[in-house]
Formats: structure tokens, sequence, C-alpha cells
């Protein structure tokens, strides 16, 4: 089904990856993020958010879900004219390893010998998981501060982000005390089951890291197959009118991406609140009205449903509960 080719392609292009490694760090937190704000709970917040941008770091973190339990190493440096580069190694299962340069990102797949050109426009990236302003947040989740523990041979504050309705889920997220930087991060339901989360466990946030640019170890490497998996995409707003899209998502992007497949690109809109994202993706027809009928389903942290629109295919994922993607795919109508 479509929601399936979806959910395996996609989960291919931007499987969130991310790692760390090892120090202690003595750095003032002021000379990063700068005097307080009044909302302690949120000035975490800010930090987590501006530290995954700017801080040097290189670690190695575990990411888990009910299914499956994944080890990356990630490497991240800023460069003198403020370009983020960032390497990815999968250090289980397949080899796979990301280089991003500020959005645009080259993902090595050695088994396969193809290099899928991408955008870093959907999927979670550890530590880069919080993309907004606490302002914005704010808007959709009440913040406090927890207990402070260790993680990583770090002293780490940790942050409770409560959703304010049932369209996102609780976040509890653990700051490095010195740099701000994500150590830990637990998303749970509505029923207060853990449903995924990412770990370091190893971490070196010390700012030792050689700022030289970071390439992948395929890169020299002759006869790989390069396949542009992202364009720009069509005015997917002309054919189609979304509503009923639940409060505090934005739409943040759209783009026209190659599946595995499909016979024709497939249109991806990704909406996100900061914290989570929602992918809808819309298959057009053959100009005949598609027949078919709803479905909805939760596969770990990650809920879909597909549906037929007119003479075309919808579907909707993300991690959020199940109501939050059957409102988006309720909301579509063709113009």
């Amino acid at each position: 089904m479509l929601h399936r080719r979806i959910v395996l392609a996609v989960l291919l292009a931007v499987a969130p990856w991310a790692a760390v490694a090892q120090s202690g760090s003595q750095t003032n937190l002021q000379t990063y993020f700068g005097p307080p704000k009044s909302d302690p709970a949120m000035d975490w917040v800010d930090r987590i958010a501006k530290s995954a941008r700017e801080l040097p770091f290189t670690g190695v973190y575990v990411h888990q879900t009910p299914e499956r339990v994944s080890t990356s190493r990630v490497t991240h440096i800023v460069d003198k004219s403020g370009v983020e580069h960032e390497k990815i190694e999968s250090l289980d299962g397949p080899r796979t390893e990301i280089i991003r340069r500020n959005d645009e990102m080259f993902c090595y797949q050695p088994d396969r010998k193809t290099i899928r050109v991408d955008r870093r426009m959907s999927g979670r990236f550890f530590p880069g998981l919080i993309t907004a302003s606490a302002k914005t947040i704010a808007e959709n989740y009440r913040a406090r501060l927890g207990p402070v523990e260790r993680i990583a041979g770090h002293e780490c504050q940790w942050v409770v982000l409560e959703p304010k309705d049932a369209m996102r889920y609780m976040h509890k997220l653990c700051s490095e005390i010195g740099t701000g930087l994500l150590l830990r991060a637990q998303m749970y339901n509505d029923r207060n089951q853990l449903i995924e989360q990412f770990m370091f466990t190893q971490v070196d946030v010390s700012g030792n890291i050689a700022r030289q640019p970071i390439k992948s170890r395929y890169e020299q490497l002759n006869g790989w197959v390069r396949e542009q998996t992202a364009r720009a995409a069509q005015n997917v707003d002309a054919m189609f009118q979304f509503g009923n899209i639940p409060a505090g998502f934005r739409k943040v992007v759209e783009m026209s991406r190659n599946l595995v497949g499909r016979p024709a690109p497939v249109q991806h809109l990704v909406f996100s609140d900061g914290v989570l994202n929602v992918s809808v993706f819309v298959e057009s027809g053959t100009g005949q009205a598609v027949q078919g009928v709803t479905v909805v389903s939760e596969d770990g942290p990650t809920a879909f449903t597909t549906r037929a629109v007119a003479d075309s295919h919808v579907t909707v994922m993300g991690e959020v509960p199940a109501a939050a993607v059957q409102a988006f795919a309720d909301g579509i109508r063709r113009r």
C-alpha cells in the first residue's frame, strides 16, 4: 500500500541518526546563551535549540523505540562563514553515512553504492530536535524544570514539555549544564508510556574538535549512483486546500520527492510545531476519481493515515498521536 511504501522510503531517506563522545566542559553559559530569561524552563529550551546549531561536538548515541534500537556517531562543527557541517554514521545495521551542510544532505549507502541528495526538512535528528524558538513552543507546551542527573559523564538538567492538547506528545529533555547540549530526549504517549528515546553514551563538548570540512570516507570513490530525491514542488496549495490543521503546526517546506516504486514524483509537505513534524504526501491520480477508504495506524511512535481525495492519494505521517494525523487528513480538500 502507498503509506507502507512511503514509510519505508522516508525512513531510508531521512532516518534519525546522530552521535556523541566524551569529556567535560567548563564553558560559561552566558558566553553562548546570554543572560537568563524570565522563564527558567523555557530558557533551557532556547539553550537546547541554540547549542545543537552552534556548538562543536562529537559523540555516540542510541536511538530506541519499542521495535528497534540503533547506534550512531555524530560530529558537528560550524565553519568561519557560519555554515553547519555534520557527519552522521550508523554503527550497526546497514552501513550509512550522512554528510550535512546546513540543510543539504548527502546520504552515502555503500552497500548499494548510492548517494541520495536530500534536504533536512523532515525526520528528527538528535540532538537538534528543537527547531523553533521557546516563544513558539510555549504556544503548545507547558515547560517545567525537573531534577539534575548525570548522563554520559556530564551533569544534566531535565526539562519537561507537557502538551496543551491531544495533538502532540509529552517530551522530557536533559540538557548538559555547561553548554546546553541535549544529552537525552524521551517521548511519552498519552498513557505515559515511553515510545522513543535518544541518549548519548559518549559525548565531547569541550570544543577541541578540529574545525576542518567534514567529508565522507566514500567521497572520492568511483562508480557511485547519485539520486536527487527532492526538488522544488509544484504549487500544491493551488490544487489542495489544507483546513483543520491542528493548532501550532505550520508549513515549513514543500517539495517534490522521488520514492522507490512510484512511477511519478510525489508532492511532500512538512508541517512542524517546533518539536514534532508531520509529513503530507500527495500522489496525483490519472484524472479519474480514486476509490478508497481511510486507514489509520500507529507503528511505534509514528502514526500514519492514507485516504483518497478526488483523483489523488494522500498519506499523512508523523511522530504524533493518531488523532493529529487524522485531523490533517480530514481537512484536505481538492480545490
